[in-house]
């Protein structure tokens, strides 16, 4: 029951997550990947932002305290904030209005940069799911040292035509 409590999770957070992401960014664009910098006025993406710059120090704490569940309980709800922000930001919608075009980008980068920082956090724990995450998003896996920092995500990058499940349900 646990473990398939688990696979629910990590296929319905994290797997979905990936596969949306990837799957919208060559929906809209071709698989290309830019940052426009336009960005809402509600404060979303600044909520996601404080999710993010939030996550290496709350990790960090974490681990120092050798309490590794604690830490991957961090590095996932930046997955489930993640996921809100779809709900939240709407990227279908955008998509159907010319004028939101560079919205949608942001968005769609917005998160590609966030899974990324969560991935290079998770590889610690889940090396392989880690790598293949980055592989799909095309990004390179990031040093400590780099992880506060946003935007490190080559804009114009091309993520993989077809999304690979990450987590076969069981």
């Amino acid at each position: 029951l646990i473990i398939e409590r688990v696979n629910a999770e990590l296929a319905n957070i994290l797997g979905n997550l990936v596969n949306r992401t990837v799957a919208m960014s060559n929906k809209y664009f071709g698989g290309i990947v830019e940052n426009r910098d336009v960005h809402d006025d509600q404060g979303i993406d600044a909520d996601l932002a404080a999710h993010r710059e939030a996550l290496v120090g709350l990790v960090e704490e974490k681990m120092d305290k050798l309490r590794v569940a604690d830490a991957l309980t961090e590095i996932f709800n930046l997955f489930k904030r993640s996921n809100k922000y779809i709900d939240e930001t709407m990227p279908w919608a955008l998509a159907k209005d010319e004028e939101k075009q560079s919205r949608l980008e942001t968005v769609l980068y917005n998160l590609v940069e966030g899974i990324s920082i969560g991935a290079t956090l998770l590889s610690a724990h889940m090396p392989e799911t880690a790598d293949k995450i980055l592989a799909q998003l095309n990004a390179p896996k990031r040093e400590l040292s780099d992880l506060e920092t946003f935007g490190l995500y080559p804009s114009g990058n091309k993520v993989v035509e077809k999304p690979e499940i990450l987590f076969a349900r069981l």
